[in-house]
């Protein structure tokens, strides 16, 4: 069955989170929308909570039919979403949304746009409504450069918020069924590789990388995420919250091969251009974060390496790749040839102070103690 077009149909994923359901259906609610025939289904797993089923049961949908599946039996998190996904093939596209995100009121406008704009282009695999200002499971910040458009594309699958059109879908479900057992690659982070067997985004971010794929993402975050505790979680934190955009705008969205680009690190994807080198010859590893194995003939990172420099840079402005742009030269941004060996390597103690600096201005070293203390001391308490 085709959607007309600009239709996305919503998916509420649900479990055993009444108040974190009756939330999100809120901010749904609350929302801006320009068509009356959206559909909403709330996909809630099997877990023996009725007031879960009462509470999706309950909402009152205006713009379009409301469906509510209880499944029978539990799936998982992984099968769940991974079934929600399948759905692509009766509603032509699909917005995923857990329990625990809360949606901008002007989400629905963005995505509509996005997958209109991006949705046949072979090279996305997905439009996310979420973005975040740390670097993935890295306590530094993410500052992609801005150039005047609305969106960046990024080698990464968002969890919080996402959508997938039938040809997205099909073309990673194709890669699923061949990929049961996790390749084990070099250039996707090791954290990501070893998320828990429940997680179906480390799938889809490791297809994301191995085919050279990206997803959409806005500047602005278009969902938050309450982080309730849940299958993946075992207490409530704000530490996943967003700068959720609350306003309304259209979005100024480049084509595809001119918009700014990040790999899943938040590295900039393409600075050769800018350093002479040839295409496919670098790896940006600012923050130091990639494996080795995955390094390429040049190597440019913030962080000192055992090979033999061929040019430095500062590190001053923000984004980091400016200093690259603007040819900013100091001692903190080195390009080094990864072939030849630096007989005189010392590592840099001050490292870490630099990285901190960087992303968060001058440290307060009584405050950063005091912090370090106090969750030192609450974590000795929780285990007792």
């Amino acid at each position: 069955m085709e959607k007309k077009k600009g239709i996305i149909a919503i998916i509420v994923v649900g479990y055993n989170r009444s108040d974190s359901l009756r939330r999100i259906l809120r901010s749904l609610a609350d929302a801006v929308y320009e068509y009356t025939d959206i559909p909403l289904r709330i996909s809630i797993d099997h877990s023996g909570n009725e007031e879960v089923v009462r509470v999706a049961e309950a909402f009152e949908w205006e713009h379009g039919d409301k469906t509510v599946v209880y499944h029978p039996e539990r799936l998982g998190l992984r099968r769940h979403i991974i079934s929600c996904g399948d759905l692509t093939e009766e509603y032509g596209a699909v917005m995923i949304l857990e329990d625990d995100l809360y949606v901008s009121p002007d989400f629905y406008h963005y995505a509509s746009m996005a997958l209109e704009r991006y949705g046949d282009h072979p090279k996305i695999a997905g439009i996310s409504l979420n973005t975040r200002k740390e670097l993935l499971e890295s306590p530094y910040p993410f500052y992609p450069l801005h150039t005047g458009d609305d969106v960046f594309f990024q080698q990464f699958a968002s969890s919080w918020g996402q959508v997938w059109n039938r040809r997205m879908w099909k073309s990673f479900r194709s890669w699923y069924e061949r990929n049961q057992t996790l390749p084990q690659s070099v250039h996707v982070p090791e954290t990501i590789l070893h998320y828990p067997e429940t997680s179906w985004a480390k799938y889809y971010q490791t297809y994301v990388v191995e085919e050279d794929k990206y997803y959409v993402f806005s500047y602005d975050s278009l969902t938050t995420n309450f982080g309730d505790a849940g299958e993946h979680f075992n207490h409530n934190s704000s530490a996943f919250q967003s700068v959720l955009f609350y306003g309304t705008k259209e979005y100024r969205m480049p084509d595809f091969e001119k918009g700014v680009k990040y790999d899943i690190y938040g590295e900039p994807v393409g600075l050769e251009q800018y350093l002479g080198l040839p295409e496919g010859e670098l790896t940006c590893d600012f923050w130091g974060r990639k494996q080795q194995a995955s390094y390429k003939r040049y190597l440019l990172t913030c962080c000192r390496r055992p090979y033999q420099a061929v040019r430095r840079y500062s590190m001053c402005m923000k984004p980091l790749e400016l200093n690259i742009l603007n040819q900013i030269n100091g001692e903190d941004i080195t390009l080094y040839d990864t072939s030849k060996e630096d007989p005189g390597y010392g590592p840099d103690k001050k490292e870490k102070i630099r990285f901190l600096e960087y992303g968060y201005g001058v440290i307060n070293g009584r405050d950063l103690l005091k912090w370090a203390l106090e969750r030192l001391t609450h974590k000795m308490g929780k285990g007792r």
